[in-house]
């Protein structure tokens, strides 16, 4: 088993490839051109063995084969009508779902049997600064956070076996004034929801309610081991452990990645953990043993090992990358 890092860097116009060891080393594999774009938003397509970049200023969606030693090799691209900030797809690898935070919209796409997401289904507007589209097979719901309006929309997936797949609202939930929902990690169990909220630093906690179609807030808690009202924040990336045990958040202005234990589904505060500057992306590898935060400002990578017993983050080793890494993933080849 190989497990693949791939580290979207911006100012690079570059997606680099890594190779995690057993021991936790890694080592840079490839560096590919991203047409000479801005690279945000990747998601990978693990069964299909395909990558999606989102780039800038001219809105694509490049499309990669991930090839057998985990390198990459790009065979097409689709046009997005705006700046995308965040991509992800259905289980199924047959809709490509983009946000776009600066048009307050998001959009979903079929993805064709060249797996070029290049049918346009839907857009739907006036989600104020749209973040992430998050998507829960287990009710064919979609979670999209609405930053600047401090809310969470609830979308389904409507006639999904059909061609004329739509995306129907069911609700919003209003979250904290000056809170802003930004990313959120689903449990393995599919009947939780975890939001972590960029403006006022703290993850809100969400049960689902799979039976009447809605969410329902059983806890929020601060990052900050210090909470005070006034404190800033400026939080970014969320991730759960595959084994449902722990929960980690990222804060760019603190330079934190704070952990959490999953204690019936509610948490507590683990610690929190100094970092490299602004760790806008981080990523868990498969066996729950490291974890991997890239700095937008330090171009560094730090690699934690994940304590079993406690959660705690003990770091390894400290990797230079390419500038402005805004987002990493890991692959299980």
């Amino acid at each position: 088993m190989k497990q693949i890092v791939y580290i979207v860097t911006a100012k690079n116009q570059s997606i680099e490839v890594w190779e995690l060891l057993q021991n936790g080393t890694m080592y840079l594999k490839q560096i590919i051109n991203t047409n000479f774009q801005e690279g945000q938003p990747l998601v990978i397509l693990k069964k299909k063995k395909k990558i999606y970049i989102g780039v800038r200023p001219n809105y694509k969606i490049l499309v990669y084969d991930i090839l057998i030693d985990g390198t990459l090799k790009q065979i097409g691209s689709s046009t997005i009508p705006y700046s995308p900030n965040y991509l992800s797809c259905d289980d199924e690898e047959k809709f490509l779902f983009c946000g776009y935070y600066h048009a307050g919209c998001m959009s979903m796409s079929q993805i064709n049997k060249y797996h070029l997401p290049n049918k346009l289904i839907q857009i739907i507007n006036n989600i104020q600064g749209c973040h992430s589209v998050n998507i829960n097979d287990f009710n064919k719901c979609i979670y999209v956070p609405s930053l600047l309006s401090n809310r969470i929309y609830l979308y389904y997936i409507h006639n999904i076996k059909k061609k004329n797949i739509t995306l129907k609202l069911l609700e919003y939930v209003q979250c904290k004034d000056n809170s802003g929902p930004r990313h959120m990690a689903i449990h393995s169990n599919k009947k939780y929801l975890y939001s972590v909220n960029e403006l006022n630093g703290s993850i809100d906690v969400w049960k689902i309610d799979k039976q009447n179609m809605c969410i329902i807030n059983i806890q929020n808690i601060s990052l900050f081991k210090k909470q005070n009202v006034s404190q800033q924040a400026w939080s970014a990336d969320i991730h759960i452990t595959s084994c449902g045990k722990y929960l980690y958040a990222s804060d760019r202005l603190h330079n934190t990645i704070t952990g959490f234990h999953i204690f019936n589904n509610k948490l507590e505060l683990i610690d929190q953990f100094h970092t490299c500057a602004e760790p806008k992306s981080f990523c868990i590898d498969k066996n729950d043993k490291y974890l991997i935060c890239a700095g937008q400002k330090s171009n560094t990578i730090i690699l934690y090992n994940i304590v079993k017993h406690n959660g705690s983050l003990n770091q390894l080793f400290e990797y230079k990358v390419g500038k402005q890494p805004t987002w990493i993933s890991i692959n299980t080849l």
